[in-house]
């Protein structure tokens, strides 16, 4: 009797969850309360307290345009693609990962209510595609890329610098270029040759990025996703090196970036970020730039840095500012240093206590060399570096040079705050609207000496003598 009992009421709490699916996906709407609602809204359109600003914009769960997906173009995508997007994170964007704080209870509850913004939920059931299990070819997907006219958007060397592609943002309403391929982090459904490969198969809805399914073989898709994968050059955005070491050769520093003697100084990646602008006081949240790479060299007379980054909106010498008539937007390069050793001053031509030495590279336009204690207090001086630059295959490369006797002073076991900071006249940069980093140090190698060779070979002949020593004893 007791067990028909429990029965009868397990089916009617069955039934009464069946009927009223706002009471089911109760659990879930409390975590999305908790958690989600400060981007997404509380009716799920992504237009939370906490989106202005935000780039891109949070989903809107209504709309139901999912980009990253296991399924073909147009499908929903799969409780599990959406389980792995709230679990890990969509990396490249302000949405973070959740699978250190919900239980996997907890997700699945998430996922249901996620669900439930969109009808389409109730109808549809996605079905994900299958990823090839052999082996892909680089050589041959590098064909597929051309063939394919891939390069049209993402550029001849993957960096997202095609003809086409701003015009087709443009067109799309969205912020940026096409992806660049060389940063595999950016990748936000992952960058394995598998995850890409469901990218290109079944495109990116909602963007210019359209499916290759019909349009290309299954070895080809597989090929091509090898070949995207080679591409990946910058495959964090973080980096452990805080230190530029300007590494000593004979001879002159050369000019030519592809200069064998570059090759000899190690490759710091510098990540950057949006400077906080003064007026209005927001940071600016869309910069193209947002890692460079920095190279160091010294021949004892001078020191020489190397600034390479990449621009997708190609090389912009002079361009006029339409929101600003008398702004003139330039691609330029920023190298700023601490004038006293161990000061960090504000990020931005520093302040009043720590004033900032400032070298200023703009395309087609001359250096300036400035001291400044804050914005606006910049004091223009005659420049004592030199610097040369080129552009190839989407990216800049600026050679900075300036004699060892200048200031600030640059010796080995010394250590000068230096920042860089970059503006991409096609993105509407200039002034404080720019890509900063944080404050690194550069130092010089030490000079080669034989005091190691003489400590070494004090140590040897103090073996032989110990031991000769020893055996005399025994002996005796």
């Amino acid at each position: 009797m007791i067990r028909t009992v429990l029965i009868l009421i397990l089916c009617l709490a069955t039934v009464s969850a069946a009927s009223n699916p706002a009471k089911a996906q109760e659990p879930g709407r409390e975590i999305y309360m908790k958690h989600c609602f400060w981007c997404h809204g509380e009716e799920g359109r992504g237009d939370g307290p906490a989106a202005t600003g935000m780039l891109p914009a949070p989903r809107d769960f209504v709309g139901a345009e999912y980009r990253i997906r296991s399924t073909p173009h147009g499908q929903l995508p799969t409780d599990e693609d959406l389980r792995r997007a709230i679990a890990q994170g969509l990396p490249g964007t302000p949405m973070p990962g959740w699978e250190n704080f919900l239980s996997d209870n907890e997700l699945g509850q998430l996922v249901e209510y996620l669900k439930s913004f969109s009808p389409r939920f109730q109808t549809e059931k996605p079905e994900p595609m299958k990823t090839p299990t052999g082996t892909g070819s680089t050589e041959r997907g590098k064909e597929v890329y051309v063939k394919a006219k891939c390069f049209m958007c993402h550029g001849e060397s993957g960096r997202g610098d095609g003809g086409i592609t701003a015009a087709l943002n443009y067109q799309w309403g969205l912020p940026h270029p096409a992806r660049d391929l060389t940063r595999g982090w950016t990748f936000r459904g992952g960058h394995e040759p598998s995850d890409i490969y469901l990218r290109i198969t079944g495109g990116l809805n909602g963007t210019p990025m359209g499916p290759y399914q019909d349009l290309l073989d299954e070895q080809q898709r597989w090929d091509l996703a090898h070949y995207v994968t080679s591409l990946d050059r910058e495959p964090t955005e973080s980096s452990d090196d805080f230190v530029v070491v300007a590494v000593s050769i004979e001879g002159e520093i050369p000019d030519d970036p592809e200069a064998q003697q570059w090759q000899q100084a190690a490759a710091i990646a510098v990540p950057l970020a949006g400077q906080v602008v003064l007026d209005p006081p927001t940071r600016w949240w869309t910069p193209t730039a947002v890692t460079a790479t920095v190279r160091a060299l010294c021949n004892g007379r001078e020191i020489g840095f190397l600034l390479q980054w990449n621009d997708p909106t190609g090389p912009d010498t002079t361009r006029p500012d339409t929101t600003r008539p008398d702004t003139v937007l330039a691609d330029s390069a920023l190298l700023q240093f601490a004038t006293e050793e161990g000061s960090k001053p504000y990020f931005l031509f520093g302040d009043a206590d720590n004033p900032v030495r400032v070298w200023h590279w703009r395309a087609g336009h001359a250096a300036e060399q400035s001291t400044a204690t804050g914005s606006g207090t910049t004091q223009i001086e005659p420049e004592d570096f030199q610097v040369t630059s080129s552009w190839k295959e989407g990216r800049w490369h600026v050679v900075f040079r300036r004699p060892l006797s200048g200031e600030p002073k640059f010796e080995a076991g010394r250590f000068v705050p230096v920042l860089f900071s970059l503006c991409d006249g096609g993105n509407g940069e200039s002034g404080g609207v720019r890509a900063i980093s944080t404050w690194l140090y550069v130092t010089l190698q030490p000079p080669s000496t034989i005091r190691p060779w003489l400590l070494a070979l004090a140590s040897v002949l103090g073996t032989v003598v110990a031991e000769i020593w020893i055996l005399r004893k025994l002996r005796s």
